[in-house]
């Protein structure tokens, strides 16, 4: 029997009407592209400026659960505000490194990556469930993030972690077939992603942050490049080459300039953006969730 899950009132939102009616022929994404912000990446006392602001211009939000960043207490507001303006919720998960924010190499065993990810997503669900909604999407960051783009064995394992607290979650992730395998092998909806604000190599892979021209810093040029994902699906590589990706949810950055008037732009090419929905694939009788944490 499917789970029912309770609808979420959604704000009200004076979204400027568009000409432009984009669909995403993926089943994840019924009615329109995902898009996406992190929020409650702070720790303590300290904050990123811009989380809030973006919130009235995304479908969804991804809370960081305490690894990489975020604590009880900053997870709780965050859930408050992300609520506030309707959006569906995402766990954040990241390498436990809060001093290095997640982004330095950090390589666990997967038994140690699976437990970390399990005790991420019960430390959000824990209150959340207190909000009475729940979790839709997970999205990892940082070095993980990467790990997953370029080693399938850790994009499976970060799936099957999420399989096995919940199939009904979606995991999102860097567009590109280790995302669609580890999807496959984990029995659990995947959505590809695309960043308006990172450069992409000629093999539609984002360039390491070690490159000159990994980050895209002029304004304009964000909304070019968010401009060419959404009509034609594709970017243009650092090399100058057009390469097609195939997405369902764009993210977008509080940390970049001009943050806001970005997400408004991005907001009018979309204006059926919706989140993302999920049901889970049927798992025949010889599977176990258990299987090929070791493959």
């Amino acid at each position: 029997m499917r789970r029912q899950r309770p609808q979420r009132p959604r704000a009200n939102r004076d979204i400027p009407q568009s000409t432009s009616q984009l669909r995403s022929a993926k089943i994840f994404v019924p009615y329109g592209l995902d898009i996406n912000t992190n929020l409650g990446e702070g720790f303590g006392h300290y904050r990123i400026e811009g989380e809030s602001d973006l919130l009235p211009y995304v479908t969804s939000a991804n809370i960081a659960c305490g690894a990489h960043a975020g604590d009880p207490a900053l997870m709780e507001s965050a859930l408050e505000e992300a609520r506030y303006h309707g959006l569906a919720i995402g766990a954040h998960i990241g390498l436990p490194d809060i001093a290095g924010f997640g982004r330095r190499e950090l390589h666990l065993s997967a038994n140690e990556l699976r437990a970390s990810i399990l005790f991420q997503l019960g430390a959000l669900a824990g209150i959340t469930k207190t909000f009475g909604i729940e979790i839709t999407q997970v999205r990892p960051h940082g070095f993980l993030y990467r790990q997953m783009s370029h080693d399938v064995r850790i994009a499976t394992t970060v799936a099957r972690a999420i399989a096995e607290f919940d199939r009904w979650l979606v995991l999102i992730g860097p567009a590109g077939n280790n995302l669609l395998t580890a999807g496959d092998k984990a029995g659990i909806r995947v959505a590809g992603e695309v960043f308006v604000d990172r450069a992409y190599d000629s093999n539609g892979n984002l360039v390491p942050h070690t490159h000159s021209r990994a980050l895209l810093k002029n304004t304009r040029d964000i909304i070019n490049q968010a401009a060419q994902l959404v009509r034609h699906r594709s970017v243009t590589s650092v090399d100058g080459i057009t390469v097609k990706i195939d997405f369902q949810t764009i993210h977008l950055h509080a940390q970049v300039a001009n943050a806001t008037h970005i997400a408004e732009e991005v907001r009018l090419m979309i204006p059926d953006a919706r989140p993302l929905t999920s049901e889970p694939y049927s798992v025949d009788e010889y599977e176990h969730p258990h299987l090929a944490y070791g493959e």
